[in-house]
């Protein structure tokens, strides 16, 4: 601390005092003792804030695992350990595919000469001794289709008549549905910037084309895609059990917010500037759903009439963070209890079963309010300091017990309705590869661009989810009229 101008008061000052003068300075001593102790206590409480940030990382909160650097955590895996070696087991049956069966060329090897003694070997029989194959990639040489139309006089009235172009020859000179699908396979899949495509397309087939002719066939794909995609959004409206999440993602330099919900089947992708309820009322989806909602929490998904269920590998992380910055016990009790009970339904599941039994729920309930209940009393609440306004601030524990206590039949869903999940990861899933190609491609540059995106991932994504051939899709998508070759199954 610096030193004060003032000069330091001997005992001959209070001497000289009187009565009121003295209970003055002694009141301002109080007052300003009771302002520093406020002060210490205010610091202490952003130490503990500041300490408790840094001990976060991707397996005890919501940090992406980006964000923990080089120094990654050491693994904490919650699955218990099967006893079994890694890798694949004793009689699993391969997914590969034999190339013996896709074989179009045979070269037969012959030895000309002995390696011993050096005699010709040209007329000796031979025997097959060992077979190998290699699969490979034919040079790819562009095809440039020349499409005339001829006009014909009809006999009987004279009345003349041209023949019409397909629609991929829509124009004097385009680029056909193959390599637009192409562009769009490499853009969108691939994460490849606009023009590192154009790059990788005249490397792979001669082909020049510019930055411009990439962004044009990604728009046309998205415009072809309005009423398919329109139809996942329905599809996912009506379903079951939805998942929901959004994450941030920069557009024009600017943050904005892209929104999934998601099935099994089904995924729906919207990019927005809010985050919030005024985003998920114009996406449009949760306005009209009735299933339940699995989501992380997130206050603007309570505001809507639906049921809900709340991820428990966010809640898992939250935990794990408790127990290791506090120590407390509870914490960990906990995290044993939700992967108990997901392993008594992941059990119940394979044995065809449709419910847990009433009275092994009752347990798992009686066990779970014990819990809260108990670390309710561990951390109790904070008094409000006197002279502020508003509620007092609470630790991370107290507020965890205080949402573990008020939304018990969100967090146990999974356990009450075997259809819902235990966690969210299918919202997560659906959205992790938008994240990685704002890494590779950087930000998005305009509206049509994030919205291009967003519809043309939505069909990648269901594809990919119902198992089907996107490339062979994207092509139909360039002809026009294009529809699903699968019912849009909600569950």
């Amino acid at each position: 601390m610096g030193k004060s101008n003032e000069p330091p008061l001997d005992r001959a000052f209070f001497e000289n005092l009187d009565r009121e003068q003295l209970i003055t300075l002694l009141i301002a001593a109080i007052e300003r003792n009771y302002f520093l102790e406020q002060k210490v206590l205010e610091l202490t409480e952003r130490i503990a804030e500041l300490e408790a940030r840094l001990s976060q990382n991707s397996s005890n909160s919501s940090k992406p695992p980006s964000s923990d650097g080089y120094s990654k955590p050491a693994p904490k895996p919650q699955r218990k350990k099967s006893g079994k070696k890694p890798g694949g087991q004793p009689q699993h049956k391969g997914h590969g595919k034999s190339m013996a069966d896709q074989a179009t060329e045979t070269k037969v090897l012959s030895p000309q000469s002995c390696p011993c003694c050096g005699e010709s070997l040209e007329s000796a029989a031979g025997r097959k001794k060992e077979k190998r194959y290699v699969m490979e990639l034919p040079p790819i040489t562009p095809t440039v289709t020349e499409y005339i139309s001829e006009e014909k006089a009809c006999p009987a009235c004279g009345e003349r008549t041209a023949a019409a172009f397909p629609c991929e020859a829509a124009a004097a000179q385009q680029y056909g549905p193959n390599l637009k699908a192409f562009i769009v396979l490499l853009a969108e899949i691939g994460m490849v910037s606009m023009s590192r495509v154009a790059e990788i397309l005249e490397a792979a087939t001669g082909i020049k084309v510019s930055s411009g002719t990439v962004a044009n066939a990604i728009e046309q794909c998205a415009a072809n895609l309005e009423k398919p995609v329109n139809s996942i959004k329905d599809a996912v409206t009506g379903a079951q059990v939805g998942h929901f999440d959004e994450s941030g993602m920069r557009s024009q330099g600017a943050l904005k917010w892209l929104h999934t919900a998601s099935t099994r089947f089904l995924a729906y992708l919207a990019m927005h500037n809010k985050r919030g309820k005024e985003a998920m009322d114009d996406i449009g989806v949760l306005n009209d759903f009735k299933g339940t909602a699995v989501h992380d929490c997130f206050a603007s998904y309570w505001k809507f009439d639906c049921a809900h269920s709340l991820c428990n590998a966010h809640l898992l992380r939250e935990l794990a963070f408790i127990e290791e910055t506090t120590g407390q016990i509870w914490a960990a009790e906990m995290i044993g209890l939700l992967l108990e009970i997901k392993e008594a339904v992941d059990q119940r599941r394979l044995d065809k079963k449709a419910s847990l039994p009433k009275g092994e729920l009752l347990q798992y309930e009686k066990r779970y309010r014990a819990l809260v209940g108990g670390g309710l009393a561990e951390n109790p609440e904070q008094p409000k300091p006197a002279g502020k306004r508003g509620k007092a601030k609470q630790t991370k524990a107290r507020r965890l017990l205080e949402r573990l206590h008020e939304r018990k039949d969100e967090y146990l869903r999974f356990a009450y309705d075997f259809a819902v999940p235990f966690d969210n990861n299918q919202a997560e899933r659906d959205i992790r590869m938008a994240k990685v190609k704002q890494k590779v491609s950087g930000c998005f540059r305009s509206d049509k661009g994030e919205k291009s995106f967003s519809r043309i991932y939505s069909f990648i994504r269901t594809l990919k989810k119902n198992g089907v051939s996107v490339f062979g899709e994207l092509v139909k998508v360039f002809k026009g009229d294009y529809s699903f070759p699968f019912q849009l199954a909600t569950e």
